[in-house]
């Protein structure tokens, strides 16, 4: 009976009940585009940035990330991998051997960073052979390189080349050896293409004199696993002075903040919009209350219980709110899901400084539930509080006087 009173009486003012419920659906789908087309944004430049070079997480020699040289390195047992494999949203991991040493070609010499990887591994975080413009990737213990195209313009070498390296192997041990080029990679970076090299680990290892040596060992995680919980049992299984487990968030901060600084800004845009929504909620529902004095006067003269009253003007409340959220949802799900299928492509001079960085030239939306738990929440809690004006107008009601108000 309740339930049909209030359904009842937000149709009794159809206008005011649709303007309240329009504002309502505007709100939220607003803000729902808005918050994923950011949040999508941000996973975007945390996947090329930190996804494609740092990783996620990182284990590596307490004190490395401060001072990475080879001293720092360290050799991770099969004990150490079985108890970071045990860590439940740990998908992968991945060991890399960097280290910095000069390159010659016929005529000129340039300083480049040796990235030992291994390839299978390493495609899980950044896809090596998909970016290979020319030749094809090294097999493992071959004393081949992969080389960024910026350097293969610089010595002016192709596939098939040979390059020599000279420089400082493990504990001072002098380092020296010639490469030839297996492939030439675009990693969609001017810097490092112009820096990198990629050999297999083994034959890294074997050019610095540091069998089993590692400088990181990079974890993929998986889709939905959250980095900072990782990081925390992690930090819990490995619970001595040896290793050190970091997040982008500490590996890249400058990129953190600048994230964060950008958040708030957006929040404070929702804010706004929430602002506006709540004056016209209060509004409607004031006017409603307003109107039906009398009425509830009558009613309450008549035998019915206040708390009754309260609860069917909670229920009108919630039922605006609810059908404003729903349409809202509705509305913007489908465009949400289409720009993450199919991410938002950049105009062209924006898409080139993009690319610049190492960046996809696209925005792709997200499509996390909890942003639409979140902001379906924030509206009810917004009636929520608002309903409490005619709760409490009610329970001090006075049936003579309001009755006398006709």
């Amino acid at each position: 009976m309740l339930f049909k009173l209030a359904w009842r009486n937000i149709w009794r003012n159809k206008k005011r009940s649709l303007i309240t419920i329009v504002s309502v659906f505007i709100a939220v789908f607003l803000a729902l585009f808005i918050r994923s087309m950011q949040l999508g944004m941000y996973d975007n430049v945390i996947k090329n940035v930190a996804g494609n070079y740092t990783g996620y997480l990182q284990v590596h020699a307490k004190g490395y990330w401060e001072d990475r040289n080879l001293d720092n390195a360290l050799i991770i047992n099969d004990t150490v991998l079985s108890k970071i494999a045990s860590v439940k949203g740990i998908k992968a991991q991945v060991p890399r051997l960097e280290t910095f040493s000069l390159a010659s070609g016929d005529k000129v010499s340039k300083a480049i960073m040796l990235n030992g990887v291994d390839v299978q591994k390493e495609n899980l975080i950044k896809p090596i052979s998909e970016r290979l413009i020319a030749g094809k990737t090294f097999q493992k213990n071959t004393s081949s390189v992969i080389i960024g195209k910026g350097l293969a313009k610089y010595f002016k070498v192709k596939t098939g080349d040979t390059l020599f390296f000279i420089g400082q192997g493990y504990r001072g041990m002098s380092a020296a050896g010639k490469y030839h080029i297996s492939g030439i990679i675009d990693l969609k970076n001017r810097d490092l293409n112009n820096l990198v090299v990629f050999m297999p680990i083994k034959t890294l290892q074997n050019y610095l004199s540091a069998p089993g040596l590692l400088t990181h060992l990079v974890l993929v995680k998986n889709e939905s696993a959250d980095v900072d919980e990782i990081q925390k049992k992690l930090q819990h299984k490995l619970r001595n002075n040896m290793y050190e487990v970091m997040s982008w968030k500490e590996m890249l901060p400058e990129l953190h903040q600048a994230i964060v600084a950008d958040n708030v800004g957006g929040l404070y845009m929702v804010f706004i919009l929430y602002l506006i929504i709540t004056f016209g909620i209060f509004s409607t529902v004031l006017m409603m209350t307003q109107e039906r004095i009398f009425e509830l006067g009558i009613m309450t003269a008549i035998g019915m219980k206040k708390v009754k009253l309260m609860i069917i003007m909670l229920i009108e409340t919630f039922l605006l709110s609810l059908i404003g959220v729903v349409a809202g949802i509705l509305a913007a799900y489908p465009i949400m899901y289409y720009f993450h299928a199919h991410p938002f492509p950049l105009p062209n001079e924006k898409a080139d400084v993009m690319e610049k960085f190492g960046f996809l030239p696209e925005i792709p939306f997200a499509i996390d539930p909890d942003i639409i738990y979140t902001h379906a929440c924030i509206i009810f809690l917004i009636s929520f509080i608002v309903v409490l004006y005619p709760m409490i107008r009610i329970w001090r009601l006075n049936s003579l006087k309001a009755m006398r108000k006709k």
